[in-house]
């Protein structure tokens, strides 16, 4: 007989991908997943996984979300120098809230972790930060053709590539609780830098 889920698989993803973003992968215990979703061990290896599946999972979940509130402006053929601008501004403005839990990029943090030597977190990590300067490289490009900024080519793939540094940098920052005001600098520096 098939047992029926009694439990909200959505609200399960939520909630561990809030312990895995506050804790990281190493840092986070079963017992916390446990705590954090309501199930115990054997529902948890049932449903999402084992432990590393289910980071996988919250890493999933985490570029999809990420990715819809971050970067698609940037992705948009309407994308330029405003919406580069607007989110790097918008980081800033994150990273100086105390309000605001969890703090920076998970895929940003996980980047620095043992775990990223795992193929399918490595895959993960890799496609999302792909991702990100292939944005940045749409909106400079999109830029260009509408004659907003004047770069060849060659200078879109410098830009967009210091751009992502710059994205990624802000992210891991605004983790490590770094003054406003660098964060702040950071971004304005990039910002002059495709005036």
């Amino acid at each position: 007989m098939v047992r029926s889920i009694t439990y909200d698989p959505v609200a399960v993803r939520r909630n561990l991908l809030e312990v895995f973003w506050t804790h990281g992968y190493a840092e986070t215990s079963l017992s916390d997943l446990e705590e954090a979703t309501g199930l115990n061990r054997r529902q948890l290896y049932n449903g999402p996984g084992d432990k590393t599946a289910m980071f996988v999972q919250a890493l999933d979940d985490f570029t999809e979300s990420a990715g819809r509130q971050f970067l698609s402006a940037l992705e948009a053929e309407t994308a330029g120098l405003d919406a580069i601008e607007e989110l790097l501004n918008r980081f800033v403005a994150l990273a100086g809230r105390d309000d605001v839990q969890p703090t920076g990029c998970l895929v940003c943090s996980t980047s620095q972790d043992e775990i990223a030597t795992e193929d399918k977190v490595r895959q993960r990590i890799d496609a999302y930060f792909a991702r990100i300067e292939g944005a940045y490289r749409n909106a400079l490009a999109q830029a260009a053709g509408r004659g907003e900024i004047t770069l060849s080519e060659a200078e879109i793939d410098n830009r967009s590539a210091l751009l992502f540094g710059v994205h990624v940098a802000l992210c891991i920052l605004a983790r490590a609780k770094a003054p406003h005001v660098h964060l702040q600098r950071m971004a304005e520096e990039a910002l002059n830098t495709l005036r």
